[in-house]
């Protein structure tokens, strides 16, 4: 009777063990323990109010935050987990050594799903640099994008309140900014405006901050921004350049005329230096003494900075250049210089099937008295004419043929621009 009893006992026990391995066989068959890697979790940095306390701040190079963490558990669970499902904190607080460079916090992984044990952060600790902390005042320097404002409108000022801010951070990025930009879009703005603008921060290699750089800075307003007033001014076009030269040429040669080019700009104004300009002949002038032809026995070209002599409350438009050519013409005091307009001189020789065509409105050229006074000269009297022989269709620069009336004589040859073109009829009889 013992004896039964004993085996059965004997039996239960087995069947129980036997049991107990089939189930873990079950489970790992069905849902294994795996080991496997999430990255790109975002490491949060906490009690960094406890470095500040001390005047200091930390920074993490950019980029050293984030790290990969190696996940231990069941395969229901760490296939379904997801860098968003990890929490990786590094207390400020655990710093065990400040002397070294840099400075190591170890890194804590928590999952609601796994014991915090199975998670293993690579790198384990976050690198962690501590600066002094510094604060420097900064002018805003305010710009316009690149948009433009509503048609016969441009930029005229723009100003910003405040005008100048105060940034606290770490001493290795404080010391390297540059300026402080705030960059307004004027596009389509049609009247005087006040916008709210982001603060860029522009480093001394002239690299704007990045987001994660920006992120340590505090600054004396609530947040990195200011207002920009944007004042428009009208634009006016057709605005002469005038003026006038100093000196005498050399014995024996005079100042023909002086031309500017261009000889007109687009300028824009408020409405009382508009009204200033128009009182002074809607003109700007060049001062004399800034063309000196004392001692010159041919043509002068100067170089006119006319941004320099715009009136107060003036500006150049955006696309108009800052400089202006003064050419001054010197002849002898026994020449003249003649514009021919090019559709009076003659064209000789065309080829059949071809049109002449000139590339320029006039030609310059200057006749010298030789015998008859030129006060007698008249345009009419001047035949032009170019020679074409054996040229077929394509650009030329081609010398000008003159003749002239008894009493006269050509100063200097003269070239014109022409082009030889196949006339549209010829080309669709062709076809």
């Amino acid at each position: 009777m013992r004896k039964t009893l004993a085996n059965n006992f004997l039996l239960k026990v087995v069947s129980l063990v036997v049991a107990v391995l089939f189930w873990l066989m079950v489970v790992n068959v069905d849902d294994p323990i795996i080991t496997s890697q999430i990255p790109g979790v975002i490491v949060q940095v906490q009690n960094e109010a406890y470095i500040e306390s001390g005047g200091k701040m930390s920074m993490i190079e950019e980029g050293q935050n984030v790290v990969t963490v190696e996940v231990t558990g069941k395969r229901s669970i760490v296939d379904k987990l997801t860098a968003e499902d990890l929490v990786a904190t590094a207390d400020l607080k655990q710093i065990v050594n400040m002397n070294t460079d840099p400075i190591m916090v170890p890194i804590t992984v928590n999952c609601s799903k796994l014991r915090s044990t199975d998670l293993i952060p690579d790198p384990r600790n976050l690198s962690v640099d501590i600066d002094d902390i510094m604060t420097q005042e900064y002018i805003v320097t305010v710009a316009s994008g690149e948009g433009q404002p509503g048609k016969g409108y441009e930029i005229g000022t723009l100003s910003a309140r405040p005008d100048k801010i105060k940034i606290t951070g770490p001493q290795s990025l404080v010391r390297i900014i540059d300026k402080v930009v705030a960059t307004v879009d004027p596009t389509n703005i049609q009247e005087d405006t006040t916008k709210l603008v982001g603060l860029k921060i522009i480093d001394r290699n002239q690299v704007e901050f990045s987001e994660s750089k920006m992120d340590y800075l505090k600054y004396d307003t609530s947040v990195p921004e200011v207002s920009v007033a944007v004042d428009l001014w009208a634009i006016r076009n057709d605005v002469a350049i005038k003026g006038g030269y100093v000196g005498e040429p050399a014995d024996g040669y005079k100042v023909d005329k002086i031309t500017f080019t261009p000889g007109h700009i687009s300028v824009a104004g408020s409405d009382e230096a508009l009204k200033a300009l128009s009182e002074a002949g809607n003109s700007i002038q060049v001062p004399d003494g800034t063309i000196d032809v004392t001692g010159k026995d041919s043509d002068l070209e100067v170089k006119v900075n006319i941004e320099k002599l715009l009136p107060e409350g003036i500006k150049l438009t955006k696309d108009t250049s800052d400089t202006v050519i003064a050419t001054v013409n010197i002849l002898s005091q026994d020449s003249k210089e003649y514009s021919i307009p090019t559709t009076s001189i003659v064209g000789k020789n065309v080829a059949d099937g071809l049109q002449l065509i000139y590339e320029t409105e006039k030609v310059q050229i200057r006749i010298r008295e030789n015998g008859a006074e030129l006060d007698q000269l008249k345009e009419s009297d001047i035949r032009a004419s170019v020679d074409l022989t054996g040229k077929t269709e394509g650009s030329y620069q081609i010398p000008v043929k003159v003749e002239l009336p008894e009493g006269f004589a050509l100063v200097e040859e003269q070239d014109t621009v022409v082009k030889l073109a196949g006339s549209v009829d010829n080309d669709q009889n062709a076809k």
